[in-house]
């Protein structure tokens, strides 16, 4: 009975500690979507998946002429274990991927069959590459990875040991008979061209070991191992003339950085047990929600790692720490779920009390319910945004000045004094009562208006080109875009002046047009009244009521769903807004699928929660109709449609 007891236990404990997909994700990923495939792929038979035309394309990737007539039912995927998608990027290097289950490791290579297996250095882990590609299969699970070193780490090591070596710039030995002594420029027309560049294509090694260490100080004696091979006619020193080319010294120096960068990857992944999971709390809770999939990514870390903030960074670190801290914790969260008759995307956005505190001054705002005059009820697409510029304006001075004077640095306190005294100079009622911060705007539809264009045509014998101006009809948009203002003269101040300057401008009445301001094909209208700055091209709206769409502009219930959709809401009728695209822009094959798009529209509504000090949460619902056996089914027929279309 003890040893029964004994061997259920240990049976237990392996089990409890046996690794998944989502343990193998690195932890330099900043960008993570997991999908639950369980829970997503038992709605939908694998034979009923095969036959939409992207997978088919996709298995066209997967699988040579040796596996003819297999599917990916046969590729060995384990659908029972999550499939997480990756992407991160460093100051050093790119990685990104995914990770996957394995049920059977034979028919996962009658898929990925270009991957050769090569020596591992971890025990337990197998390793497989194909060219820049590296498949690693740890127990049951296959992680898919590729790193690449960012261009500029490859160029400054490049140039070091270029120019170290003696040689000049490395572009110039085609053109150097064409200087004089003084370096300027001599044309001779009788002189043969440069010799056209031969290429040639490098077998590059498969890596025997990822253990390579790698730094400045060792490189030379890394990349000269095969100085003695043939290399291309490409600028080196005369002196030494069995050096690599420019090209292949850069290709070495990447190769080389590769290698280091994956193997401390694989290193804290297969050795350490370091991973994304562990390494972030709250990225692992999010895997364990009941979703169809989940959405991770840092933003704080895409700062620290900005190539933008290099520079500032160096030059000046303790104003970059601080203003690092003040992003700390700025992180997207988000779960995929899928209903019987919707699919929502629910996501957060999440971040410092000190950042947080601007956001929620930001969003406290009133929402202008003049600009619903201006949406139409029959708008298949419109969008309404509400933000308080003034307050989030006056909390972010309050709280990243003090950051800044604090630097003991005579340019930074340079800046610092030029920005308070534009605070003090500048008539901020002014700037924030032009623009008030409710902004709007709908799509009509669209309509056929005649238009001009220019045809330019070439006489291949006389080498000369043509202009001709051409009548053709066209279908464009129909559009209305507009903001709340409590300053309407500010505007009219500037439209005053600009039609003073140009010829394209003028007044209507209350009205002011662009003549052929949009497309270069239609007039613009700007209706600057009653507490509005309004921008269409509607000349429906224009000659019919400068005041709004009156009777049939939005209804009630249309109404008070963006009023309480938070300081953001959006909504499409895709069915309606598909229905008005123009039908010339598509081929016969693409109409097809727009008629399907048609049988499977349904509306898309974007809202937002009151913004808190700590976090801000999104909901995006796609809500359908039609028979369906599930939901699955559905997003597969709206992803293949849109596919097609795509092409």
């Amino acid at each position: 009975m003890k040893q029964f007891i004994t061997f259920l236990f240990l049976g237990l404990a392996a089990g409890s500690l046996a690794q998944t997909s989502e343990d193998y994700i690195p932890r330099d990923a900043v960008t993570v979507f997991s999908i639950n495939n369980f829970t997503l792929l038992q709605k939908i038979p694998m034979d009923e998946l095969v036959k939409y035309e992207f997978m088919e394309e996709v298995q066209q990737e997967l699988f040579d002429g040796s596996t003819s007539g297999k599917t990916l039912k046969d590729s060995g995927i384990d659908f029972d274990q999550k499939l997480n998608i990756y992407y991160g990027k460093g100051k050093d290097f790119e990685v990104s991927g995914f990770s996957f289950g394995i049920t059977d490791k034979n028919l996962l290579f009658t898929v990925f069959d270009d991957f050769d297996r090569v020596e591992s250095p971890y025990p337990g882990v197998e390793f497989y590459s194909s060219y820049f590609n590296h498949l690693v299969i740890a127990g049951n699970v296959g992680i898919l990875l590729r790193v690449d070193p960012n261009y500029e780490l490859v160029e400054e090591i490049t140039d070091s040991i270029w120019y170290a070596r003696g040689n000049g710039y490395p572009w110039m030995k085609y053109y150097q008979d064409e200087y004089n002594y003084e370096g300027e420029y001599e044309y001779d027309e009788s002189a043969p061209p440069p010799p056209e560049e031969e290429i040639y294509y490098e077998e590059v090694p498969e890596p025997q070991s990822s253990g390579t260490v790698f730094d400045e100080e060792n490189v030379d004696a890394i990349l000269e191992d095969d100085v003695e091979e043939d290399t291309l006619d490409f600028p080196v020193a005369e002196s030494d003339p069995g050096q690599k080319n420019y090209s292949e010294l850069s290709d070495s120096v990447s190769y080389s950085l590769q290698q280091k960068f994956l193997d401390r990857i694989c290193t804290e992944l297969f050795m350490e047990g370091i991973n994304l999971k562990k390494a972030d709390t709250r990225f692992a809770r999010q895997l364990g929600h009941d979703s169809e999939g989940i959405f991770y990514m840092d933003n704080s870390r895409n700062f620290q790692k900005e190539q933008g903030f290099w520079y500032f960074q160096t030059m000046f670190p303790s104003l970059y720490g601080r203003i690092e801290e003040l992003y700390t914790g700025n992180v997207i969260l988000g779960d995929l779920k899928i209903n019987e008759s919707s699919i929502d995307l629910l996501f957060e956005a999440n971040y410092g009390e000190a950042l947080g505190s601007i956001y929620k001054k930001l969003t406290d705002s009133k929402f202008d319910k003049k600009i619903l005059n201006y949406i139409p009820e029959n708008s298949p697409a419109y969008f309404s945004y509400n933000v308080n510029l003034r307050e989030a304006y006056e909390q972010a001075f309050d709280v990243i000045m003090p950051i800044l004077k604090e630097e003991q640095n005579p340019r930074v306190a340079s800046s610092v004094l030029t920005i308070e005294l534009i605070d003090e100079f500048l008539n901020k009622d002014a700037i924030f009562d032009t623009y008030k911060g409710s902004m709007f705007g709908s799509f009509n539809g669209v309509k056929k208006v005649m238009v001009e264009r220019i045809r330019y045509s070439y006489d291949e014998e006389t080498f000369e080109y043509t202009e001709e101006t051409v009548t053709a009809e066209e279908e464009i948009p129909v559009f209305t875009f507009g903001f709340s203002t409590g300053r309407n003269d500010i505007p009219e101040k500037v439209l005053n002046y600009l039609q003073k300057v140009t010829r394209k401008i003028s007044k209507e009445g209350d009205v002011w047009k662009i003549d052929k301001g949009f497309l270069d094909a239609v007039p613009l209208y700007i209706i600057n009244r009653d507490g509005l700055f309004v921008l269409t091209n509607d000349e429906d709206l224009v000659h019919r009521n400068t005041s709004g769409y009156g009777s049939q502009k939005i209804s009630k219930k249309k109404f008070r769903k963006a009023r309480k959709g938070g300081f953001v809401y959006a909504y499409v009728d895709w069915g309606s807004a598909i229905e008005r695209l123009p039908k010339e822009v598509f081929n016969q094959k693409q109409q097809a699928v727009v008629e399907q798009l048609k049988e499977d529209a349904g509306t898309m509504e974007l809202t937002s929660s009151k913004t808190t000090g700590t976090q801000t949460k999104f909901a995006l619902t796609y809500q359908f109709d039609g028979e369906y056996e599930n939901t699955g089914k559905y997003i597969l027929d709206l992803v293949n449609s849109l596919y097609i279309l795509s092409k």
